[in-house]
Parts: structure tokens; sequence; C-alpha cells
């Protein structure tokens, strides 16, 4: 996932280039979108489903040599869920609550979108989830 929403590029680029220093998010969160999520939006899940954003873990970032990306250490479980959803992307944001101001991240598709029915979870393995900045 290499699509860097607008939030993060400009505090990306305000901490390298030094011309301020943006604070580090107190937690980051993976959502899931029932659309295509963009650099500016997202279309979430919503709570009522028996949905809840995942507290994603992360192992240190890879060298530039070896493609400069981090990937998920531990699998992320959504669901079980109340009523069928159709789930094409994620985001990651740093904020906890539902409907409460969030900064978006990253935002990405799923390589196949998924349609867990009523009971069913999606669970995003170890390794699947691989932030990049190429």
């Amino acid at each position: 996932m290499a699509n860097i929403c607008q939030y993060m590029q400009k505090a990306m680029l305000d901490w390298v280039l030094l011309g301020a220093a943006p604070t580090r998010p107190a937690s980051v969160l993976v959502g899931l979108s029932i659309g295509a999520p963009s650099s500016t939006s997202n279309s979430e899940v919503g709570a009522g489903s028996g949905y809840a954003r995942a507290a994603p873990s992360f192992g240190a970032a890879g060298t530039p040599a070896s493609s400069g990306s981090a990937s998920n250490n531990a699998a992320m479980t959504f669901g079980p869920f109340s009523s069928s959803q159709v789930i094409s992307g994620l985001f990651l944001i740093d904020n906890t609550a539902l409907a409460t101001a969030t900064n978006a991240l990253w935002f990405g598709n799923l390589s196949t979108v998924r349609t867990p029915l009523v009971g069913d979870s999606l669970v995003i393995a170890v390794g699947a989830l691989q932030i990049t900045l190429a």
C-alpha cells in the first residue's frame, strides 16, 4: 500500500525537510472501506455491522535497498459481522473512535473484493498488509 494520504504527505515532508515537527500519532488503526478509499476520504464499514477498527502491529521497516516497506507482524481480525458487507479497501488512521476526527495516513484497495456474510470474519494474515513509500 503506497497510497499516502494528504495529511501524511505533509507530515512526512515537514519532518524530513525540517519545515515543522509533526506530532507522532498516539495510535494507528486499520479500517475497512466499502468503497474505494482515497487520499481525502473513505467509505468506512458501519459500526452497527459488528465491525470495529483493528490495531495493527508492524515490525521495523526494511531498508530502501530491500524495498523500503513495513508489513504487519500479527494477524488482524474484523468481525464477526452481523450484516453482509462488500469490502473493497482499507486505510490506516490515527484515532480509535468511529465518527471521531481522524487523520488518514495510508489507503489502498484489496487485491480481491471480499463479501463476508453474517457471522463471518475477515482476517488480514501476517505479512499481508505492506506499507511502502515507493
